[in-house]
């Protein structure tokens, strides 16, 4: 579950939940870790990691990023570095809507939709729809989603931050856990 300001309490757990502002502020330690080891190699990693979390936040924007770390012109790393952080802070001052988040339910799902059963896509398509109608919440749709990515070993889905979104209330720190099995 996510809010926007203040703590609130996770539905599933009763601890309290990520806010927006936890999550962007992880993301802006994450990217500073990137710029003071200044390679090409972090910044793609750090760009494949957050991709739907950005995306949530300004598609368009997103696609300004992904354009800034192919650097078509061939510029000096730290120059990329300094051009990806400016649009990062841009893309993370937009305000991420239902509309942007269920946009990204369903990138997600066309990762493993195929794989599915017409009853487990149903089961998915569902319950993104009931998010996009406000009827539950986006923490209760990652929690069917997440473990999913893991069972079909997608490595690019199971590193993304946009999973922080739904705190997992068996572990103290959703963070820590995320560090240790996705490392920058």
């Amino acid at each position: 579950m996510i809010t926007s300001s203040g703590p609130s309490q996770n539905a599933f757990s009763g601890m309290p939940a990520l806010t927006e502002n936890d999550i962007i502020e992880y993301v802006k330690e994450r990217f500073e870790e990137v710029k003071q080891d200044c390679t090409m190699g972090n910044l793609v990693t750090f760009h494949s990691n957050n991709k739907y979390l950005l995306l949530a936040h300004n598609q368009e924007k997103v696609n300004a990023l992904g354009n800034i770390v192919a650097n078509h012109k061939k510029i000096k790393t730290a120059e990329v570095i300094y051009n990806y952080e400016n649009c990062l802070i841009e893309t993370l001052n937009c305000t991420p809507t239902v509309k942007t988040h269920t946009n990204v339910l369903m990138h997600i799902f066309g990762f493993f939709g195929k794989f599915l059963n017409q009853k487990e896509k149903k089961t998915i398509l569902r319950l993104i729809k009931q998010y996009r109608k406000n009827q539950v919440s986006l923490g209760q749709v990652l929690d069917k989603i997440e473990p999913i990515t893991y069972q079909f070993n997608n490595m690019y889905l199971v590193s993304q931050t946009y999973f922080l979104l739904y705190a997992d209330s068996n572990n103290d720190s959703i963070f820590e856990k995320y560090e240790n099995s996705h490392p920058l």
